[in-house]
């Protein structure tokens, strides 16, 4: 089974470096104190992409995406026109329909500039929003090219406190027969690497566990390595 891509989220610039030694395939862009995908200042997306753009893959959050197609599109394509490999929408809509046309106008207008990925919430009951599973169809029917389980309350639970691991294999089986991209992530351990390198994900993300003090803190070289590593002994599992 291919190992999957390492995932690290940083909120400053100047947190890359230590990402990128720590051995971070793809660097992902947003503000952690606005949310789980908290849309990042397009200042801060614009230097990263200025400096980094071609040395690993880049990404950055659209925002957790309560209404308002338009507007999200109009977001996703002013961050893609910077040079992003990936943008990141979190689905926060309980209706299906709703979320279908937030995914497909911002597909739309991004067009070949960025591959979409379509978030959904482990903890979607207290979200309000659509369960993972029904994420990856309205992924599908949108033509996006990804899907994401994160947590959109971070109090502590991760993904994998949240949903059993029948419906995580059934979101990577999902996902793999529509052809979609597959990430976890959640307030992840490193511990919890051995539960899910198995899985099928393409890629899994990490904030807290590749920081000093805990989300808000700075990312640390020495955790990205110590995920890296684990990554890279994947066959031991």
């Amino acid at each position: 089974m291919k190992k999957p891509k390492l995932l690290i989220s940083i909120w400053y610039p100047s947190e890359v470096p230590s990402a990128l030694r720590g051995g971070a395939d793809i660097i992902d862009v947003k503000n952690p104190s606005r949310g789980s995908l908290g849309a990042p200042s397009f200042k801060v997306v614009r230097e990263v992409t200025e400096k980094f753009r071609g040395i690993r893959e880049l990404s950055a959050a659209v925002g957790d995406v309560t209404c308002c197609p338009e507007m999200a599109a109009l977001a996703a394509y002013a961050l893609s026109k910077l040079g992003l490999d990936y943008v990141k929408i979190g689905l926060q809509v309980s209706d299906e329909g709703e979320g279908l046309e937030i995914v497909r106008e911002v597909v739309e207008t991004v067009g070949s500039l960025s591959k979409v990925i379509v978030v959904g919430y482990a903890d979607y009951g207290r979200a309000k929003a659509l369960p993972p599973l029904k994420v990856v169809e309205v992924a599908y029917r949108g033509d996006a090219y990804g899907v994401m389980i994160d947590t959109r309350i971070k109090d502590g639970l991760t993904s994998l406190d949240i949903l059993p691991m029948n419906y995580i294999r059934e979101f990577v089986e999902k996902a793999k027969e529509t052809n979609l991209l597959k990430a976890f992530a959640g307030g992840l351990r490193k511990e919890h690497l051995a539960k899910i390198l198995n899985l099928g994900f393409d890629i899994i993300g990490f904030r807290t566990a590749a920081c000093e003090s805990g989300r808000l803190g700075r990312i640390s070289e020495n955790k990205v390595r110590e995920l890296k590593q684990i990554i890279e002994r994947f066959n031991k599992f």
